[in-house]
């Protein structure tokens, strides 16, 4: 064996040596259920905590869900541009074909040329 182990097994043996029948605890019965007086020493405390987690539980539920902090901003990123929208036509037209001028309804009055 190596010297640290020799050391530990004197120092175990040493210490099993000096402990006597004196140095045990008395057999005791065990106890079928606890004191009242434990029970009663803990009540309060007990209470106590329920009260407070009653508490706690009653301002989570009641308060607002509003963010602790505001968000990051977010990084400019490259400008692009936005697309114009398209409105369809009511007439169709052929491919290759040029559009033709739309012909003035009677709600609007015809374009004057000067």
């Amino acid at each position: 064996m190596t010297g640290p182990e020799d050391r530990l097994r004197e120092a175990l043996h040493a210490k099993a040596a000096s402990i006597g029948f004196e140095d045990l605890s008395h057999p005791r019965p065990p106890t079928a259920a606890p004191r009242p007086g434990w029970i009663l020493r803990h009540a309060p405390r007990a209470g106590a905590l329920l009260a407070l987690a009653a508490v706690l539980a009653a301002v989570l539920l009641l308060l607002p869900d509003t963010p602790a902090r505001s968000p990051a901003p977010m990084p400019a990123g490259p400008s692009r541009p936005t697309p114009t929208p398209t409105v369809p036509s009511d007439t169709p037209t052929l491919p290759g074909a040029s559009p033709s001028p739309v012909p003035p309804t009677p709600s609007t009055p015809a374009p004057t040329q000067s």
